[in-house]
């Protein structure tokens, strides 16, 4: 009993529950002529695990600008790829806990989403 007590003493101290990524809710805004269209086939998604922020995109072809602002509007992070048919954006951030704003910038649309550490 004794030793089954200390391995789950261990194990909470060590904290050894399994990570699992956070997926980011993003919204899309997009302009047309001057009013609201949402692309039909483009499909847009954001995941962050251990440090890496992934972008995935389907049916896009075309430059991928991806910013990250910190809670006082500043960009911490930022890169820019080109995207033919469908891919990923993968960026390294190493960033300290807080809220951060992810904003995906496509040819054809902007999608913007919240990010915790």
């Amino acid at each position: 009993m004794r030793r089954q007590l200390l391995i789950l003493m261990l194990l909470l101290v060590t904290n050894l529950a399994p990570v699992s990524s956070r997926p980011i809710s993003l919204r899309a805004k997009t302009l047309q002529n001057g009013s609201m269209r949402m692309p039909f086939a483009t499909q847009v998604f954001a995941d962050y695990d251990d440090g890496k922020l992934a972008i995935d995109l389907l049916h896009y072809t075309g430059k991928v600008q991806v910013y990250v602002y910190n809670a006082d509007g500043f960009v911490v992070g930022n890169t820019v790829s080109v995207i033919s048919g469908s891919g990923s954006v993968i960026m390294d951030l190493d960033l300290p806990e807080g809220n951060y704003t992810i904003c995906i910038v496509l040819d054809n649309a902007t999608y913007s989403g919240d990010l915790s550490i």
